[in-house]
């Protein structure tokens, strides 16, 4: 079978993949690799959290001099459909004391991605 990429998904899916500083998620607080290509921020990590009703997220930090501003990004996959969808996180600021961007996933999805947007 002849498999055919689109340049502009490709260039897109590049671009994400360096920019974004994807990284597969891991129980421990995990450093988020390729982030430090950004000057204003200078390192991002994050860490598994659990809510009041059991609802899996992650909670993004990154440093920076807050000129930079970041959002965290998680990829969810229901337990009973095996969907899997993105949510978006609020957007913050790098500061030098740390800034954490929070995201949650569904009730009754596992958190399957973890990733940061830088949004200026």
């Amino acid at each position: 079978m002849l498999v055919r990429h689109r340049p502009g998904v490709t260039a897109a899916a590049a671009a994400m993949a360096v920019g974004g500083g994807l990284v597969a998620a891991t129980p421990a607080s995990a450093a988020i690799t390729g982030c430090t290509y950004v000057a204003a921020i200078t390192g991002c990590t994050y860490v598994h959290v659990t809510g009041s009703g059991g609802h899996r997220g992650a909670a993004v930090t990154c440093k920076g001099d807050g000129t930079s501003r970041f959002q965290a990004a998680v990829t969810c996959k229901r337990l009973d459909t095996g969907y899997e969808y993105r949510h978006d996180g609020p957007p913050e600021r790098a500061w030098p004391a740390d800034g954490t961007s929070t995201v949650w996933c569904d009730l009754g999805a596992n958190l399957i991605h973890v990733a940061y947007v830088r949004l200026s």
